[in-house]
């Protein structure tokens, strides 16, 4: 049987409000331009009076002859008086009206806020680290790299900086680069879920299968309800040749993951097994769910699905930003 090639790239590629108020002054339609005539500079000076708070003087009309209100481009008070309605905000606050945009579905704006943030704020280090982010979700790697560089060079040490790094050093082929950031980052927090699970795919991947292993399960450990950790724990002991054990941890995956695509794939796979074996196939029915001790429950509580099946970018648990 040909050896799946889920880790990484099998399945499918799987990994987990401020308004600005603006006030435009259309011009007059051309068959109206004549008619209204600009205010005198009295009643220009009598608007700015009433609108800081003085008086409108006797025999001021509120609106002009034509009904409509005086042709005075008045731009609104407050935070979004300016042109940038950001441009006071500290660095860490732009960094929550980045966030905002992304969780509301704005990713464009939200790489424009963090691009207008960081040519003021250049050294910043969480605004560096959220657009990194950004760019290697959308595979930008070159990009990426240069804002970890950045980032890096004040938090050396900066274990999510360190994860993301090496996926970008991963978009390059720089396997033996990333493996040294995802060491470094385990060296500083060694139960980091982020570094133990991407350094367990490229393991996987350079087919050095028991290391691999012993990342994956360390996951396990650390977080039982991640469905992604138990199907690649999978994957990796057929990989192995030990088909037996891989079909008990694809049995495990299903009784924890909730995601209904794969779901579908593990189970297919696990009757393959099963066939080979000689054993009957299964029905999603069959299998109980899990606890977090590994025994069969009805509260399993765990996320199925691509947020944590094939993890590249620290989104694995806590490896995410």
């Amino acid at each position: 049987m040909k050896r799946p090639r889920c880790l990484h790239r099998s399945a499918a590629m799987a990994l987990a409000g401020l308004f600005a108020l603006t006030r435009c002054i259309m011009p007059a339609p051309a068959a109206d331009r004549k008619s209204a005539p600009l205010p005198s500079l009295d009643e220009m000076k009598a608007v700015s009076d009433m609108l800081k708070g003085g008086r409108k003087p006797e025999g001021m009309p509120i609106t002009g002859d034509d009904g409509a209100l005086p042709r005075i481009p008045v731009m609104p008070g407050g935070p979004h008086a300016r042109a940038d309605p950001h441009d006071r905000l500290p660095p860490e606050k732009l960094v929550q009206v980045a966030l905002q945009h992304l969780a509301e579905g704005r990713p464009a704006e939200a790489m424009r806020t963090l691009d207008a943030a960081i040519a003021r704020y250049p050294r910043h280090v969480q605004l560096r680290g959220v657009r990194a982010s950004l760019h290697l979700q959308h595979r930008r790697y070159a990009r990426a790299l240069a804002d970890l560089e950045v980032a890096l060079k004040q938090q050396p040490d900066d274990p999510l900086l360190l994860v993301n790094r090496a996926q970008a050093y991963r978009g390059f082929r720089r396997d033996e680069e990333a493996l040294a950031d995802l060491d470094h980052a385990l060296r500083v927090k060694p139960d980091f879920i982020g570094a133990l699970f991407n350094r367990g795919v490229l393991l996987f991947e350079k087919r050095r299968y028991r290391q691999a292993l012993a990342d994956f399960e360390k996951v396990v450990e650390l977080d039982p309800h991640l469905p992604a950790a138990r199907f690649n724990i999978a994957m990796t002991l057929r990989a192995l040749g030990e088909r037996r054990r891989a079909m008990k941890a694809l049995q495990d995956f299903l009784g924890i993951a909730k995601h209904e695509g794969w779901v579908a794939v593990a189970l297919k796979q696990l009757n393959n097994w099963r066939q080979m074996e000689g054993l009957p196939p299964l029905k999603r029915a069959d299998i109980a769910p899990r606890s977090a001790s590994g025994t069969g429950a009805n509260t399993a509580t765990g996320a199925g699905g691509p947020e944590g099946a094939v993890a590249t970018t620290g989104k694995a648990g806590e490896g995410a930003r």
